[in-house]
């Protein structure tokens, strides 16, 4: 049987390369944002903490999209 968690109000980081998501999870400005990797591809993070999470992202020469 496999189980379903539905999440409401979730934001999440998806990337194509699962290295990438290795390297943001490294970041020490990002950690205290980041919540539990869901895949090799996406992680949650802080709804709250985007706008600093975005902008670390850029900084880091990520080009990320919000997507609502």
């Amino acid at each position: 049987m496999s189980v379903v968690k539905v999440h409401d109000g979730v934001a999440l980081i998806e990337v194509n390369d699962p290295l990438v998501l290795t390297e943001i999870e490294s970041d020490a400005a990002l950690q205290p944002f980041l919540g539990e990797r869901l895949s090799d591809q996406r992680i949650a993070v802080q709804p709250q903490a985007l706008p600093e999470v975005l902008k670390r992202l850029q900084s880091l020469g990520h080009l990320p999209q919000v997507l609502e």
